[in-house]
């Protein structure tokens, strides 16, 4: 019996280090795939310290756009919005700030396994978003409202690392 709990221990710590979120890549770069693959999702276990959650909030979907609320630490940010047919998995990721050369500025970049260049950027509407996450003060239809102005102010509360998780009510 001793045996059996020595292996299964043994299991458990190699699976844990197959699954460690620095081994998936950073969110500076991950591997190439298809944007709609939806069934992949990290492992990262989030913390009450350093966590950037994006609650979705069904009720708020429109055909084009997933609508939430961004929070940093339980402190709340804004409303968020992606584009519905490339949304990020609900999961844990590691997120950093990072500069964007298609942007020309620092942004929040999210490892997504399987996904190239996914960030939380300004945005205004669902068409501007491949993928990513936007932030604004307000939403406004099928649209965010202030954007650039809510994404400086999340830029000034997260630290360069930490993590992200995204999910819904």
């Amino acid at each position: 019996m001793q045996l059996f709990a020595q292996v299964a221990t043994f299991l458990s710590s190699l699976f844990a280090s197959s699954t460690d979120p620095q081994r998936q890549g950073s969110p500076i770069s991950s591997p190439a795939a298809p944007v709609s693959d939806v069934n992949t999702t990290s492992t990262l276990n989030p913390t009450p310290q350093n966590l950037l959650r994006v609650m979705r909030d069904p009720a708020k979907a429109t055909t084009d756009a997933l609508f939430g609320e961004m929070s940093f630490n339980g402190q709340i940010l804004g409303c968020t919005m992606e584009r519905t047919a490339v949304a990020i998995p609900e999961g844990v990721y590691q997120g950093a700030k990072r500069y964007s050369p298609h942007f020309g500025m620092t942004v929040v970049g999210i490892a997504v396994p399987n996904r190239t260049n996914i960030e939380c950027h300004p945005a205004n509407l669902p068409a501007q978003l491949e993928g990513c996450i936007a932030i604004g003060e307000s939403i406004d239809g099928d649209a965010l409202d202030n954007s650039r102005k809510a994404f400086d102010a999340m830029m000034e509360v997260v630290p360069n690392e930490f993590t992200v998780e995204i999910c819904s009510l």
